[in-house]
């Protein structure tokens, strides 16, 4: 169903994620960034209020690896839950649900955490793997160009047993987002994240936040495999509304 990268650049000052999926609008429910904190994704049966807890977790030091572990303290069907998470420093960490539809699974690298479900098989986490093993730090605009190129190599190598539909990427900074794209319902969602993604950090060519978004987990709403929501709480309250930014 769903693919997703998150990954580091300590020497810029910049951590981001990426993910794409066969459902309509992944980036409004997977992935979260918290530019003080670090960066998170929650996805399969998405329960969107997973983020903000663990982004929470971070926030009080707890490290990535431990945080991912307390999923089951917070959910009562942990089994269909995929989760990840990166911080500033520490090792990512990863859980993926022994309900979770096949091909899932994870890998957690120094500086970068892949995970995925409803996938053709491990490839696609290897595939992920070996295009961020080329990055090299540069700027902004490589890195979220590089967090695409990921997805990108995932999806060659077979993807979302599904097809294609969406996909998204977040970067920040230490102390803002620094872009903000979605693709939220496309038949090349990643060619044309990759053009909308162009310029990252420069003022007017790209770079900023593209309309309202969320950090943290948003409303806690629950998503089927298929992008269908399930449920929906009162949302919250570790999110903050952020007016929408220069566009690109």
């Amino acid at each position: 169903m769903t693919f997703t990268v998150l990954a580091r650049d300590t020497r810029l000052g910049l951590i981001g994620a990426a993910t794409a999926s066969k459902s309509f609008a992944v980036g409004s429910s997977v992935i979260a960034v918290d530019p003080t904190v670090g960066a998170v994704a929650s996805q399969a049966w998405t329960n969107q209020a997973l983020r903000g807890l663990l982004l929470d977790e971070l926030r009080r030091g707890v490290t990535a690896t431990e945080a991912v572990t307390k999923v089951p303290s917070w959910d009562d069907e942990p089994e269909l839950r995929q989760v990840s998470a990166l911080a500033w420093h520490d090792p990512g960490g990863a859980r993926s649900g022994s309900g979770i539809t096949s091909w899932a699974g994870q890998r957690v690298e120094a500086s970068a955490v892949f995970t995925g479900n409803l996938l053709v098989g491990p490839e696609v986490i290897e595939a992920m793997a070996g295009a961020w093993a080329s990055y090299r730090s540069q700027d902004a605009s490589h890195f979220a160009a590089t967090l695409i190129a990921v997805l990108a190599a995932g999806d060659a190598a077979g993807g979302d047993t599904r097809g294609r539909q969406s996909a998204a990427v977040l970067v920040a900074s230490r102390t803002s987002v620094v872009l903000d794209r979605r693709v939220d319902d496309d038949p090349a969602p990643l060619e044309v994240l990759a053009v909308l993604a162009q310029g990252a950090g420069q003022p007017g060519r790209g770079g900023g936040v593209q309309g309202p978004r969320r950090l943290g987990a948003g409303p806690a709403l629950e998503v089927d495999e298929d992008g269908e929501v399930l449920a929906a709480g009162p949302g919250d309250e570790a999110s903050e509304e952020l007016d929408p930014g220069p566009g690109g």
